[in-house]
């Protein structure tokens, strides 16, 4: 007997759900009169926000070019939750704090639009059914409280009608919404 690759219509085996370690974050604020976002003893507000109105976002499309900076390593999971002190357009001041691991991210799955047949299979089993590490991304608008995932996604196919050198998704999804 010949040992050799699956037939093409055999799906291969790799780690499913994918699944992350550690995870990068970002803060956007809008819509606020003030806001002071502390997360892993970092300040997440830009310094005028904390004592002054954050504005309207700069344009329509600026979740399209969203992503985060500050990173929390495998070594460091699970962080301790983001303290959220704001005031809204109604001036009433309010406060949350925000879990993302045990409270949003409990299994650390990944959030995607890539069906598992359309999964670059080798990457994923090179990656042990891991991503790199995906943003998680939260914004602050008036009342409400929105957490997002955007992870990086190798395919097969070319997800991108006309683009023949992009073989990966960034797709930005809602994974936990509030109003306060």
């Amino acid at each position: 007997m010949i040992q050799g690759a699956p037939p093409a219509n055999v799906q291969a085996d790799f780690p499913w759900p994918l699944t992350f370690e550690a995870f990068s974050f970002g803060v956007r604020c809008y819509n606020t009169l003030a806001s002071n976002i502390i997360f892993d003893n970092h300040q997440f507000a830009l310094d005028d926000e904390i004592d002054g109105a954050s504005g309207q976002p700069r344009s329509a499309d600026w979740k399209e070019r969203w992503t985060a900076s500050y990173i929390v390593m495998a070594e460091d999971m699970p962080p301790g939750p983001v303290e959220v002190r704001w005031t809204p357009l109604d001036g009433a001041e309010r406060y949350a704090e925000i879990d993302l691991i045990r409270d949003i991210f409990p299994d650390q799955r990944v959030l995607h639009n890539v069906p598992k047949e359309d999964i670059n299979e080798d990457w994923a089993r090179f990656e042990g059914g891991k991503t790199s590490p995906p943003d998680i991304l939260m914004e602050v608008n008036d009342r409400t409280i929105n957490v997002y995932m955007s992870a990086h996604v190798l395919t097969k196919s070319f997800p991108i009608p006309g683009r023949d050198d992009v073989k990966s998704r960034w797709d930005l999804i809602l994974a936990w919404t509030k109003t306060f």
